[in-house]
């Protein structure tokens, strides 16, 4: 099968090895994944991803330096009739491998993601796309469930002014899953004019540039008592720069994903009684729910997609997703 590899950041289309199910597993064409902020972190600071995964373990288990397929953002076809599933079927599945050592789709030699032609999915975990989605909005089920978690987690009562620190694709997840649940006022803050554009669509009530206003001085925002805070950037600075200027008895939830050694000021949080909640994926649970959210379209996900490459167009995606105008998701469909 054609695949694109990404080596220590160098990403190329080669032809490899079709994949080898083991026993309960499928093989499943992959026909749409998206590029997540994650597969663009393995392959610009690979040597961190990979000392990170070794030490801490968990789901960021990109433990090798060898090429691989990456792509966990996925909907697939079924190439046979297996269980429940005919050929031809579209279906989604949370990217792993139920090995007795669970294995990580798309982050691993043994599991190639969805920027390959094929996959194996494992078939216990295959949830069928309802008719009428398409296979892009599909694709979305995994990064709309990584907001969903996101937002379960700041267990809101429904009376908290919310603000959305970036508007990657992340922030976006977020924002959409934060306007299904009719939470608000939310504020987005985002240095990107084309993002902030973004979140708009995908439902904020407010966008700010942080350059030239605060997001926590806002009207609609002082106006409630409570305050939650969505960490949506994952670099440096950033949870001490929310610690300094959030109000006191803020809720701060972390979803983005800071490689690099961070630093904040624990006094800070002290003094204004700060609560911290650190986030990561979703339950299958959510997964489920969140794919038939999208199908039923009572969760926004259309906006989010921006552009849409073949393998031979991943290089270059990742080169334009550094600028933050470029795209909001981009989706990659192996057989175009």
């Amino acid at each position: 099968m054609r695949a694109a590899l990404m080596e220590r950041g160098r990403i190329r289309v080669e032809d490899v090895p079709d994949p080898t199910p083991a026993e309960g597993e499928v093989v499943v064409k992959s026909v749409a994944c998206g590029i997540c902020g994650s597969d663009l972190h393995a392959a610009r600071h690979t040597e961190e991803f990979v000392a990170t995964s070794i030490e801490a373990g968990g789901a960021f288990k990109l433990t090798t330096f060898d090429p691989v397929v990456l792509g966990h953002e996925f909907c697939a076809e079924v190439m046979e009739s297996r269980g429940g599933f005919r050929a031809g079927d579209l279906v989604c599945s949370v990217p792993v491998l139920a090995r007795p050592t669970a294995v990580a789709v798309g982050y691993s030699v043994e599991a190639p993601g969805g920027f390959g032609e094929y996959m194996l999915l494992s078939e216990r975990l295959l949830m069928p796309v309802p008719a009428g989605t398409s296979k892009e909005r599909a694709a979305l089920t995994e990064p709309m469930a990584v907001g969903c978690h996101a937002v379960n987690m700041a267990r809101l009562t429904g009376g908290e002014a919310v603000v959305v620190i970036g508007a990657g694709p992340v922030g976006l997840a977020v924002t959409a899953n934060l306007k299904a649940r009719g939470a608000g006022p939310v504020a987005v803050s985002e240095l990107s004019a084309r993002r902030r554009e973004l979140a708009i669509e995908m439902g904020a009530h407010l966008v700010v540039d942080p350059r030239r206003e605060s997001p926590y001085r806002l009207g609609d925002i002082t106006r409630r008592d409570t305050l939650v805070v969505f960490e949506c950037v994952g670099v440096p600075g950033m949870i001490d720069d929310i610690f300094l200027n959030v109000p006191h008895g803020a809720r701060i939830v972390v979803v983005g994903v800071c490689l690099q050694m961070d630093r904040s000021r624990p006094l800070i949080a002290v003094n204004k009684e700060l609560n911290v909640q650190y986030v990561l994926g979703y339950s299958v649970r959510e997964f489920h729910d969140t794919l038939q959210r999208i199908a039923d379209e009572t969760l926004s996900v259309e906006p989010i997609v921006t552009h849409t490459v073949g393998l031979d167009g991943i290089a270059g995606a990742f080169d334009d997703l550094a600028r933050p105008d470029a795209h909001g998701k981009v989706v990659v469909r192996p057989w175009n």
